[in-house]
């Protein structure tokens, strides 16, 4: 993404509402994933960005990210974060098989020429048993100067990401769209952008300054429909949750460069 990107993100992670209620989503999807059985339970994020979700998952164990970008590796400095490794999410991830407990993957996978290679070696360092948290942006006809501005490659659909999950040695425990009651505003929003963006400097939504009071509201509202989560799958949203459990030992083979 635009090195410019991460300070925005750096700033209004622990205010903002499209993160705070991240945030609250990660939470709630690791509270399920049964890791107070496991005994220190070892976590991966994958793209840590800035740090804020692996600031979460050091709550549920003992946490590591992975992270390309020296500009966010600055910010995680800065949040005295510093169990990560610097790694790129399109080559071979340098972890050993049968790693982890837990991994998250957070809006990494548009980002990447090969996003079925890293689903299938996040399955491949994932413990049997454990349980890997991946959100995507959803539906390409969404696509506006937000993807431009952070370098997305794509948008999916719940098919063609569950479609690249098939045959992996995984099972799938959970696969529904999010960020569904905004969904309309955020549509007619990207593409008034779009219709007026042409020529000028791309920049993610996340430079849109709210009111308070309305960025409360949509963060209330945010976590409302996380919690309809545990027991619903919406056919549609801004955004796409999948939990995959993998089954076995998979064979390892070669990343695609």
């Amino acid at each position: 993404m635009e090195n410019s990107e991460y300070r925005v993100m750096y700033n209004l992670e622990q205010s903002y509402w499209w993160f705070l209620g991240k945030q609250f989503l990660v939470r709630q999807s690791l509270c399920g994933l049964g890791l107070e059985s496991s005994k220190c339970p070892r976590l991966l994020d994958i793209g840590c960005g800035t740090g804020i979700i692996l600031k979460i998952l050091e709550e549920f164990g003992s946490a590591w990210g992975m992270e390309l970008s020296l500009q966010a590796l600055k910010f995680l400095r800065e949040r005295e974060v510093y169990k990560v490794v610097r790694g790129n999410a399109n080559e071979s991830l340098p972890f050993k098989d049968d790693t982890f407990s837990g991994i998250t993957c957070l809006d990494v996978l548009e980002h990447l020429h090969n996003d079925s290679g890293l689903l299938r070696d996040m399955i491949r360092i994932c413990k049997p048993g454990g349980r890997i948290l991946i959100t995507v942006p959803a539906f390409r006809f969404l696509w506006s100067p937000h993807d431009i501005a952070l370098h997305h490659k794509r948008r999916y659909t719940r098919v063609q990401i569950l479609h690249q999950a098939e045959g992996l040695g995984c099972k799938v425990i959970k696969a529904t769209y999010f960020n569904t009651a905004l969904f309309l505003p955020i549509m007619l929003l990207r593409k008034m952008r779009s219709h007026h963006s042409a020529g000028m400097r791309a920049q993610s939504d996340f430079f849109m300054g709210l009111p308070a009071p309305l960025n409360k509201i949509l963060t209330r509202l945010y976590t409302l429909e996380v919690q309809c989560l545990r027991h619903l799958n919406f056919p549609f949203g801004v955004s796409l949750l999948v939990i995959l459990e993998k089954r076995g030992r998979i064979e390892r083979e070669p990343m695609m460069k």
